[in-house]
């Protein structure tokens, strides 16, 4: 009998170092595929103060190989606001992560950021907190939807297909527009830039690299997770400190930018005084035309001066005038505004 209850025992404890080798196996397989290819695209914006509005366009991509050990994340997005003040930028986005190592790419600086993951780290749960919310068919494949408040996550085979969040009128949304399962991702298709490498301290750095609507997303999730702790009577605060905070980025470029622009646009119309004819006029506009081209989105060749007589050199120059006295006057507010609302309301003024 104590044999046969030795041997059971021996068998139970094989059993269960089996399944806990599996579970480990398991846990560390961020998805479901030995690897893949997804390519998303990206939309999302909303009201971010009184007659200012955000719009957020893009594409991204997500590759990875050995079961999600090895990741490659990119985005490219385009942000522009209209209403108050308009506005356009365009952001790229590229993080690595390489079992124990990440690498964050910073255009900017054109320099690539390596941090050591933390020790131990578990995969972190993205549905925690949501329930089932039945299914849908994203990119030709059958996910899970996941819902809470403000958040619609669909999953295949543990990869995000479609993420949804919603706050306050702003709106994020990450489709996936195809996938690819299975594939062999050699070296070159999971490889970033071929800057140099700075080697970081665990998550911590100096570097001030660019802010930009990727924070949307996070920022969404953020506010929505203390959402839940704070009471119906701070909701209205709570909703102008996030639009505020979403549009930090914004604000600190048009304050850098906007006076800058106003002495560009009084050395063109002084320049513009002096021309004799449309080549001396449109050398005149290069420089603000390249200027304007930083802040908003333009056509080639659309402020481009095709007659210079008399009377349209008047006209011009009385629209640079008016221009020029409409902007000087919002200048003390400017410098005053100390976020994107108070900058949004010296534009209207």
């Amino acid at each position: 009998m104590y044999k046969f209850l030795k041997l059971k025992t021996g068998m139970l404890l094989v059993c269960i170092g089996t399944l806990s080798l599996a579970a480990m196996e398991q846990m560390t397989k961020e998805f479901q595929l030995r690897s893949g290819n997804i390519v998303y695209s990206i939309h999302g914006g909303g009201a971010l103060a009184p007659d200012l509005n955000l719009t957020i366009v893009g594409e991204g991509r997500l590759r990875f190989k050995e079961w999600g050990k090895v990741v490659l994340t990119e985005e490219e997005i385009e942000e522009s606001t209209s209403g108050a003040f308009r506005s356009s930028e365009k952001f790229s986005k590229c993080i690595k992560r390489d079992k124990a190592q990440q690498y964050d790419v910073d255009y900017d600086q054109e320099i690539i950021l390596e941090r050591p993951l933390p020790k131990g780290k578990e995969i972190k749960n993205i549905t925690q907190g949501m329930l089932p919310h039945g299914e849908r068919v994203i990119a030709g494949k059958k996910c899970n939807m996941w819902a809470k408040e403000g958040v619609h996550i669909c999953l295949y085979k543990g990869i995000p297909l479609l993420v949804e969040k919603e706050l306050f009128g702003i709106h994020f949304e990450k489709k996936a527009l195809f996938v690819k399962e299975n594939i062999d991702v050699d070296t070159e298709q999971c490889s970033i830039p071929d800057f140099p490498v700075r080697k970081m301290a665990l998550f911590k750095t100096s570097i001030k690299q660019k802010k930009g609507p990727e924070e949307v997303s996070q920022l969404l999730n953020d506010i929505l997770e203390k959402r839940v702790f704070i009471k119906s009577s701070r909701l209205k605060k709570m909703k102008e400190s996030y639009l505020n905070r979403l549009g930090e980025h914004i604000f600190q470029r048009q304050k850098k930018l906007l006076p800058k622009m106003l002495e560009s646009m009084k050395e063109t119309r002084e320049c513009l005084q002096g021309a004799d004819d449309e080549l001396e006029a449109n050398d005149c506009i290069d420089e603000i035309s390249d200027f304007k081209a930083k802040m908003v989105k333009t056509q080639e060749g659309e402020n481009r001066i095709d007659t210079w007589d008399e009377k349209e050199k008047n006209r011009i120059l009385d629209e640079f005038d008016d221009n020029i006295d409409i902007l000087e006057a919002r200048m003390p507010c400017i410098r005053m505004a100390k976020n994107i609302t108070d900058l949004a309301g010296c534009m209207r003024k």
